[in-house]
């Protein structure tokens, strides 16, 4: 068995069966099959022997058929079905058929060129075709011979706007006729005569035939320059080209092969090709020459299958492959985070060493750190609401700043319309519009919002002297209505009660009480309104 890299290149005439092994780009072996009982039972058991190889079938056909049509340039699944549509339209009945892109349109539309091709008789291919099917060979498609006579014009860069290329072939004379190197048609006259001296004659006569239908199809004009080439591989038809030029009055030269097979490495297979000039064909065909393909689906199937399969395993191992670099750089970036937080984690036991030794130096803090994250916890969640408690809390912190001996124990804020509402911590409740403790120098507006505050505070190290204890809160009333955010403000509690209606109570002799009694004394404050008029009330 042969390696999947060996490619079989067969080339189907009326008569006979051309197969040519190519392995790594190089034609191994070569061998001929006569269209007869014998020559299929021969190839059968050769196909056996490269039943792994992938099989190329070229027909070289007499029954061809070439249509030029210009259809609009169109993307994607819709260019699929308007060429399958022209393809039905022309060639309904036959199996073996193509379209081949040849170029686009100049003009504004830029519309798409398409050369179907198709084989009207196809009953020479069948019997071989059925073989390959037989031995589930992978047929990668069947190919019109023309198609690689095109690669060979451009191998030579024959570069002419009509050319008629005249080759011969083991099945006879195939001319092949190129617009601007893009095949057009082709013809293949089989009975080919056997007198050299006769060669020729046949030669001038199949070319005239040929211009006459080339005139008749349109394709050419009797006023178009008609470029003949005749190819051979030994310059056999250097005299045949003199002789059409002077007898037709056109440009007619030999094309010498061999430097083809040279740049190709053909040389040691010159002897071979002389003999079957379809190995050449053969050997574009083997070497990656895309051309199109006329098999239907039903008969590269189990080409596409394996095809298939290969994407698979090779998207799997790709797929694989980059798994594995994923894992390893995945690897090594952990391998990058444990050194860093190792490292991070000595850093921060050093910044912790140096921290605990920078701290024993600071001044002891009246607030401990626990409330001090209770005082932001609480900031955060007063901002979240509409209206907060921010400007009753700046103006008696501007006022405490001012009074280093006044200490803050409690604050409730208020928001509402009535400025006559009772301390009460569980809900606002209305005083009476007698009470005596109202403000009576201010008036408050019923349709506007107050900032009401109750502040209970002290005297902070209070050592029982009342009178600078009263100072202490008068001045820090005073401190307080210069704000001019404040409307009214008044004092509920004294440090000292002063009334000459309450009862004296204590012992002077009892100092222990004396020192330990505090100086606590209550506030009510009224912020002036801001523009702003609400409905309703709010507390907090």
């Amino acid at each position: 068995m042969m390696s999947k890299q060996t490619k079989l290149v067969l080339c189907a005439s009326a008569n006979t069966l051309l197969a040519g092994l190519w392995s790594a780009g190089k034609l191994q072996t070569s061998q001929v099959f006569n269209n007869d009982e014998a020559g299929y039972e021969s190839f059968t058991l050769f196909i056996a022997q490269h039943a792994n190889s992938l099989v190329y079938l070229i027909a070289d056909a007499v029954e061809e058929d070439y249509r030029l049509e210009v259809i609009p340039h169109i993307k994607s699944s819709s260019r699929k079905e308007l060429i399958e549509r022209k393809l039905n339209q022309f060639y309904r009945d036959l199996e073996y058929r193509a379209a081949h892109f040849l170029d686009r349109e100049t003009d504004k539309r830029k519309n798409d060129k398409f050369l179907f091709v198709a084989l009207n008789n196809a009953a020479f291919l069948l019997p071989w075709v059925s073989i390959i099917q037989q031995a589930s060979a992978r047929l990668v498609g069947v190919y019109l011979l023309p198609m690689l006579s095109q690669s060979i014009v451009q191998q030579v860069k024959l570069n002419t706007p009509h050319l008629l290329l005249c080759e011969k072939l083991s099945s006879g004379l195939r001319q092949t006729y190129l617009q601007n190197g893009r095949l057009r048609m082709s013809r293949l006259i089989s009975n080919l005569p056997s007198a050299e001296n006769q060669l020729a004659y046949f030669y001038l006569l199949e070319i005239e035939k040929t211009q006459q239908y080339l005139i008749s199809q349109r394709l050419i004009t009797r006023e178009t320059s008609l470029n003949i080439a005749l190819t051979s591989l030994d310059g056999t038809t250097e005299h045949i080209s003199r002789g059409i030029s002077q007898e037709l009055n056109i440009e007619c030269k030999d094309v010498n092969l061999s430097e083809i097979t040279k740049s190709l490495n053909l040389n040691a297979s010159a002897g071979l090709i002389e003999k079957m000039p379809e190995l050449l064909h053969m050997h574009l065909l083997a070497n990656r020459q895309k051309i199109a393909n006329l098999a239907p689906e039903r008969l590269t199937k189990e080409y596409n299958f394996i095809k298939l399969k290969q994407n698979i395993q090779l998207v799997t191992l790709g797929l694989g492959i980059l798994g594995l670099i994923a894992s390893c750089a995945v690897m090594f970036q952990g391998f990058s985070y444990k050194a860093s937080l190792k490292e991070a984690t000595q850093d921060t036991l050093v910044q912790q060493h140096r921290y605990e030794e920078a701290a024993k130096n600071f001044p002891k803090t009246p607030v401990s750190a626990s409330d001090l994250k209770i005082a932001v916890d609480l900031d955060k969640t007063i901002a979240l609401y509409p209206k907060s408690p921010r400007r009753m809390m700046t103006v008696i912190s501007q006022a405490l700043d001012q009074s280093p001996e006044v200490q803050l124990n409690r604050l409730r804020w208020a928001l509402s319309n009535n400025t006559n509402i009772k301390d009460d911590d569980s809900k606002l409740v209305t005083l009476p519009a007698t009470n005596p403790n109202a403000s009576p120098a201010f008036a408050p507006e019923a349709n506007k919002l107050y900032e009401i505050a109750y502040v209970a505070a002290e005297i902070a190290d209070f050592k029982g002297d009342y009178r600078s204890a009263l100072e202490s809160t008068h001045k820090f009333v005073e401190k307080l209505k210069a704000n001019k955010n404040v409307a009214a403000i008044e004092v509920l509690q004294e440090p000292v009660n002063v009334s000459s209606f309450v009862n004296l109570q204590g012992t002077t002799t009892d100092e222990k009480t004396t020192q330990t009694q505090p100086a606590l004394f209550k506030l009510k404050v009224i912020l002036a309104p801001l523009e702003t008029q609400m409905d309703g009330a709010h507390s907090s």
